[in-house]
């Protein structure tokens, strides 16, 4: 019998950037929650989907849901990240992979630049004022993921990027919770 991936991340605990450890099942143990999963904390489109994800936050919440990120990188550089984003959600701290390996996200490689997918995505995050900030941190090439999970380990929705641009839009998070 086949383990939903909403069980392989329920054991895990990540820390936010105070260092408090959040299971990541408790997001999804009395409601559904959504669960995104960014490349790093410098990256332009992780930083166009945070803004998406903020200006949808009160969508989220109406629809019962709890909203969580988790990004590479420590600490500290998680703490700046929310303060420039100004993201008001739980941000997650997984600075040994451990849950980006458990979600079964993938690399991407050095091509991805050039993909035609990737260059529009940069413009127009750039067209709306996004930018790549400080470093890249520990894994530049790592790609990221949006999920819906409910309560008993239920995996509602499943996005996993396939390029660095490659986010789901908040308007299929929300229709996965209201479906």
């Amino acid at each position: 019998m086949s383990t939903s991936l909403a069980a392989r991340l329920a054991p895990i605990a990540l820390p936010d950037p105070e260092g408090h450890a959040l299971r990541l099942g408790e997001l999804w143990e009395r409601g559904p929650a959504v669960l995104v999963f960014l490349r790093h904390y410098g990256c332009i489109f992780c930083r166009k989907h945070a803004g998406q994800l903020r200006a949808h936050e009160d969508e989220f919440r109406a629809a019962g849901a709890r909203l969580a990120a988790i990004g590479l990188a420590d600490r500290a550089y998680a703490r700046t990240f929310r303060g420039e984003t100004g993201i008001g959600f739980p941000l997650l701290v997984d600075e040994q992979r451990e849950a980006y390996r458990a979600a079964g996200l993938g690399s991407a490689s050095v091509l991805h630049l050039l993909y035609p997918k990737d260059i529009r995505a940069r413009r127009e995050a750039r067209a709306e004022g996004y930018r790549q900030v400080r470093s890249l941190g520990p894994n530049p090439f790592q790609l990221g993921g949006s999920f819906v999970f409910g309560p008993g380990n239920v995996d509602r929705f499943a996005h996993v990027s396939t390029t660095f641009g490659d986010n789901a839009d908040p308007s299929a998070l929300l229709a996965a919770l209201r479906g």
